[in-house]
């Protein structure tokens, strides 16, 4: 805002905005409703919050502004958050919107910043262009936009806490500890996020391994049956209408093992868990015991029972040493209870049978990272990277270390004269 455009009296603002609030609530309401019904159509349900900003917040910032000597107007009269349980939704989410609206600018805070004050405020901010439901007049010195937030849940308590402490205090923090603390407050809601991401992926990752190995089991059934048909004059049918493969032409140990595989692909983890122990008391080769431990883990996993995973993946590993997943699998289950040095262990073997999987150094760098050694995690990072460059959260955990660890605890501090 220039300064040969000061702000008009108080009172005559009061006014043009209380004339104008209806309208824009009813806009903000019509804006909610559409993004919510996209997003539930696309199957996400976040919380989503909106708000007209109140008439103190609008002249406070009108008066901040022009203290500023900009020329800059309001673009947050109409605000609406939309708050994720994990991150990678936060991407899917900002794509759906940016096809469906009026997307005119795209922002991310909280990245690449040096003052301790925008600490931990991590969000996307979107501007959406108001078309047909703008106003017919809008409030003096505000753009005719809405902005989204997107935000994970632990970022946006975060800001809602950091808010409070440090942007709407009029007292400053200038104790070197305290500021250390909250940085590693952050750091650890934010390396949450990442843990919940990464537990995330590994659920769809169990869930696609059941599936392409239910997938080749029933392969081999249907071979099965198409021979069968064969032998008994019915090979006039091809086999791609045969339809579902009957039990009946599979054995007990096959029969029982779609049924394990089709329950932890619909996540339906107890009868998994039953079904693995059946096969375990069957006659099995080696490489199929060690294929169910794995499985009956990972259900375990997922469970939170990571006592019991770990307990599956080191009866995996007796019949398949060499194993990477198996070792990584035990690995992770390690780091979740806390038992690091076993954690980094397996970490190092897995490695050392397969060293170009960046999996691996993701796994063993937030294993470091929980053990404050940052140097190292911020190595292993760096080498997934190498491998695997748009690994995003391997990205985000690099940035976590180089921003609130070596630019802030690391800065010189007086000793006692």
């Amino acid at each position: 805002m220039a300064a040969n455009n000061p702000i008009p009296d108080r009172t005559e603002l009061q006014i043009s905005y209380d004339l104008r609030r209806p309208d824009y609530d009813e806009v903000l309401s019509d804006i909610y409703r559409k993004v919510s019904s996209l997003l539930e159509a696309h199957g996400y349900t976040p919380t989503i919050k909106y708000r007209v900003k109140r008439f103190k917040n609008y002249f406070g910032k009108l008066q901040k502004v022009q203290a500023s000597g900009t020329s800059g107007r309001i673009t947050d009269l109409l605000g609406l958050r939309i708050i994720c349980p994990f991150l990678e939704d936060l991407d899917m989410i900002e794509a759906l919107l940016t096809k469906h609206f009026q997307i005119i600018e795209a922002e991310r805070k909280g990245g690449g910043q040096n003052s301790f004050r925008e600490f931990g405020y991590d969000s996307v901010h979107l501007l959406l262009k108001l078309k047909d439901s703008s106003p017919d007049e809008s409030v003096p010195f505000c753009d005719d936009v809405c902005e989204i937030q997107l935000r994970t849940i632990l970022q946006d308590a975060w800001a809602e806490v950091e808010h409070e402490l440090v942007y709407k205090s009029d007292i400053t923090l200038p104790n070197e500890s305290i500021k250390r603390k909250l940085a590693s407050l952050n750091a650890s809601l934010t390396l949450s996020d990442l843990i919940f991401q990464e537990i995330r992926d590994y659920q769809k990752e169990i869930r696609h391994r059941g599936r392409k190995r239910r997938e080749s089991i029933e392969e081999t059934l249907l071979d099965q049956e198409t021979t069968l048909s064969h032998q008994t004059g019915l090979d006039a049918v091809p086999a791609r209408q045969i339809g579902p493969i009957p039990y009946s032409l599979a054995s007990g140990l096959e029969k029982t093992m779609l049924a394990a595989l089709n329950a932890h692909s619909q996540n339906d983890l107890k009868t998994a868990i039953d079904l693995y122990g059946q096969l375990l008391k069957m006659n099995l080769e080696t490489p199929i015991k060690a294929m169910v431990y794995n499985h009956r883990g990972m259900a375990y996993f997922s469970r939170g029972e990571f006592k019991q995973a770990s307990r599956d993946f080191s009866e995996a590993l007796h019949f398949d040493a060499e194993s990477f997943r198996g070792l990584a699998n035990r690995a992770l289950a390690y780091r979740m209870l806390k038992e690091f040095d076993h954690s980094i262990e397996d970490y190092n073997q897995a490695l050392s049978i397969d060293p170009s999987n960046f999996e691996g150094y993701f796994g063993r760098a937030q294993t470091y990272f929980e053990i404050q050694l940052y140097s190292k995690a911020l190595s292993d990072c760096e080498k997934a990277l190498a491998i695997e460059p748009d690994f995003a959260p391997a990205q985000q955990l690099t940035k976590l270390i180089s921003e609130a660890f070596f630019s802030v605890t690391q800065k010189p501090t007086s000793t006692a004269g």
